[in-house]
């Protein structure tokens, strides 16, 4: 008797140690994300984001309305459109994601792989920077997708009955991560397969829990629905011919494997391809083939789309590396046993490494401190989709464009709609894009019928701008605007040296 209590008191004292140097892992990545989020300017998704978003829609023409919905909400709440205020949300998702890891590794596998799961999760560059900082739909897509397996994995490691309530639970979770990316579907068809192949997902089928999670779950589609039946179909149609359209090309799949490496470190995708290909065809756990089942959907499905589609996207299958955490952390913690130096080293390196890279970017968006002294041209640097456009607004309040109540953007593209729209801030609407506008075509912002003043805007590297300014001009006319003034070309600096130009062309619109 006192030897099992002994016992027990031990396994739980390890318990709390991992606990807590998991939730110390979870801080220490909170606090690198909110320094981040400050520091580093609105890349162009999440400029667009926070530009069309300023007109509420129940879904948009990319993604659905969460994908957009908590940083416009966090606007709403604190008054500001300030980088911070806006990824608030996110990097809160990338932090009770790690959390909700930590939980689910612990309940299949320990709290020893569990602390791994997370630690590894936490440095790496997509998970950290990405998907738990910026204004992109895969941090609440992650949030909700763990909360959902959190959710039903208790019936689906114990033989007990099915807990209805929870499943129902996990048809809401469900359909809001939908309701934040379209991806999110393949965990649906990835659950569908856990169940079907094992006996106790099959005697879970016959009880009601996973079809009322499955019409919760459909129910919360409606919004996208409603949208794209009034918009023909526009974001159906748009990411269908994503994945399709292109020429069969199996060097494709060479490129994707190394974009997921890239976004993840190459030893931990190595290590997460591994776990997945061993639980699946020697699992010593009943666990592992969940986690490999959801984890290989939508990797497999993504890889091949790379082979047929007419875009090469290594961040679409990450929500497959995602469930392939636990997996890592269930290695790691054998390795932690026979190879701990190796381990901790390795891990040591990983996190040095994401620090200074993540750091170095912020330094060279900022200020060009690395290229400068290395001495590369403007067409090495980042391009102005990932700088700030501060000198636009500086611009404008000096002219008196900010408060005349008139004037409004035309940008070239959405990408241009995203970062002048951002940096000249809400007061100045904007218009259907010269080209490829995407949500814009459909966003009626009712401030635009009122205002006269189009000003046609357009980015360029300053080696580029006077051809730039003529293709400009050549969009706008033919887009059915008139020129309506001398255009002026706006530069923008950073470490006091001349990064890239915007340039400014004042239109109207022509009566016919």
């Amino acid at each position: 008797m006192t030897s099992d209590f002994s016992q027990d008191t031990r396994l739980q004292g390890v318990d709390d140690y991992h606990q807590r140097a998991a939730l110390a892992v979870i801080l220490i990545a909170l606090a690198a994300r909110l320094a981040l989020s400050t520091l580093l300017p609105l890349i162009a998704d999440e400029a667009y984001a926070i530009v069309v978003s300023r007109v509420p829609s129940i879904s948009y023409f990319d993604h659905p309305m969460l994908g957009f919905g908590f940083a416009r909400a966090s606007a709403w709440l604190f008054g500001s459109e300030a980088s911070a205020v806006v990824r608030l949300p996110h990097v809160l998702f990338g932090a009770l994601s790690g959390w909700l890891l930590f939980l689910i590794t612990r309940r299949a596998f320990g709290s020893r792989a569990a602390f791994w799961a997370v630690a590894w999760y936490s440095v790496t560059p997509f998970f950290l920077v990405s998907a738990g900082n910026f204004v992109v739909p895969d941090g609440p897509l992650n949030f909700f997708l763990l909360l959902t397996l959190w959710l039903v994995l208790p019936d689906l490691l114990e033989d007990r009955p099915a807990n209805t309530q929870r499943w129902i639970l996990a048809g809401l979770t469900l359909g809001l991560a939908m309701l934040s990316k379209y991806t999110a579907v393949l965990f649906g068809v990835a659950a569908v397969i856990v169940l079907l192949t094992s006996a106790r997902g099959r005697r879970i089928l016959a009880t009601p829990g996973p079809y009322l999670a499955a019409i919760v779950a459909a129910l919360c589609l409606t919004p996208i629905m409603i949208w794209n039946a009034q918009n023909d179909w526009a974001s159906v149609t748009f990411q269908s011919s994503r994945a399709t359209g292109g020429d069969f090309n199996p060097l494709n799949f060479l490129v994707i494997q190394l974009g997921q490496a890239g976004f993840l470190l190459p030893w931990i995708w190595a290590a997460a391809v591994y776990a997945i290909v061993k639980s699946i065809f020697s699992p010593k756990h009943p666990a592992q083939r969940i986690f490999a089942i959801l984890a290989i959907v939508p990797i497999l499905l993504f890889d091949l789309v790379a082979m047929f589609g007419r875009e090469i996207l290594p961040h679409w299958a990450m929500p497959g590396f995602l469930f392939a955490f636990p997996l890592i952390g269930l290695v790691s913690a054998g390795l932690a046993e026979k190879l701990p130096r190796l381990l901790k080293a390795t891990f040591a390196v990983s996190l040095a490494l994401v620090t200074a890279l993540a750091f170095g970017a912020m330094l060279q968006i900022r200020d060009a401190a690395l290229a400068r002294p290395l001495g590369l041209g403007e067409r090495a640097d980042f391009d102005w989709t990932f700088l700030a456009w501060s000198a636009l607004r500086d611009d404008f309040a000096e002219r008196g464009i900010l408060n005349d109540g008139d004037s409004y953007l035309v940008p070239g593209s959405w990408l241009i709609g995203a970062k002048a729209g951002y940096g000249v801030g809400p007061e100045v609407p904007v218009a259907k894009p010269l080209a490829d506008p995407r949500h814009f075509a459909f966003q009626a912002d009712p401030r635009l019928a009122g205002r006269a003043k189009g000003l046609a805007v357009i980015a360029a590297w300053p080696s580029d701008a006077e051809s730039s300014a003529v293709e400009l001009v050549r969009m706008a006319e033919s887009d059915g605007y008139e020129i309506a003034g001398e255009g002026w070309t706006v530069t923008q600096t950073r470490g006091g040296k001349a990064s890239f130009v915007v340039l400014v062309q004042p239109v109207t619109r022509r009566a016919d």
